[in-house]
């Protein structure tokens, strides 16, 4: 019966889930330099035309107050304006935006997660998706639009499957392969086949380590032996 793969759900469900936050941080992103940058340069600039204004009416009352024939009072208008400006000034001036905010929001954030992020790694999602690895009852390997048959692969090397889920398929004009079990549900039936048939006392069908299992079956009847030896001590 032909082996086939499918893709890992947790390949889709990561993907969606990156794409969801970079579309999250772009949107933030859009909203600081549209929104909330200029909305805090505007209210700089608001204080400092304030404080401004105030000095200089300040100014004026103190000139008033010096002035020849005695003191003349501010205009109605003028203490309107100062009323106006000292309010404004009294609540604190606002921090300035940084010179890096804007360059920051716009290549980290708005380019960088929302219009390249987003659409990387929904493809990544979909390019993977397309992709199937299927093997024949006759040992044909399909691995996507390659297709090698049994006798034109030479080897497989599986130095990184107990650490990483991956198999290097070698084919007989040089050409390697990789099969990633932690990407593609059923790669261990493909990688078990193709090496149970090039080391049959190394692995078994399903691409379990025969060294691995005999060691743990050795170490479990040893600690079996000894739970009876301790027990018949007793």
């Amino acid at each position: 019966m032909p082996i086939e793969t499918t893709l890992q759900p947790r390949q889709k469900w990561w993907n969606i889930l990156y794409a969801v936050i970079c579309a999250v941080l772009g949107l933030w992103g859009a909203y600081d330099y549209w929104v909330t940058i200029p909305r805090k340069e505007e209210e700089v600039a608001r204080y400092e035309a304030a404080a401004t204004k105030a000095e200089e009416l300040e100014a004026k009352a103190r000139a008033n107050a010096t002035a020849p024939g005695g003191a003349q009072q501010l205009s109605a208008d003028d203490v309107k304006a100062y009323e106006a400006a000292k309010a404004t000034v009294d609540k604190g001036k606002p921090v300035a935006p940084a010179a890096y905010d804007r360059p920051v929001q716009m290549w980290l954030y708005v380019i960088g997660c929302g219009v390249l992020g987003v659409p990387w790694f929904l493809w990544q999602w979909l390019a993977a998706a397309r992709v199937r690895f299927r093997m024949e009852d006759d040992g044909t390997l399909q691995a996507g639009t390659i297709r090698v048959a049994a006798d034109h692969i030479a080897d497989i090397d599986m130095s990184k499957w107990m650490s990483k889920s991956i198999a290097t398929v070698v084919t007989t004009d040089g050409k390697r392969i990789a099969l990633d079990d932690y990407k593609y549900r059923g790669m261990d039936k493909i990688v078990g086949a193709i090496a149970t048939r090039f080391y049959p006392d190394d692995w078994t069908p399903d691409a379990r380590d025969l060294k691995r299992i005999r060691e743990q079956e050795a170490a479990d009847a040893a600690s079996a032996a000894g739970d009876t030896k301790s027990n018949a001590g007793a």
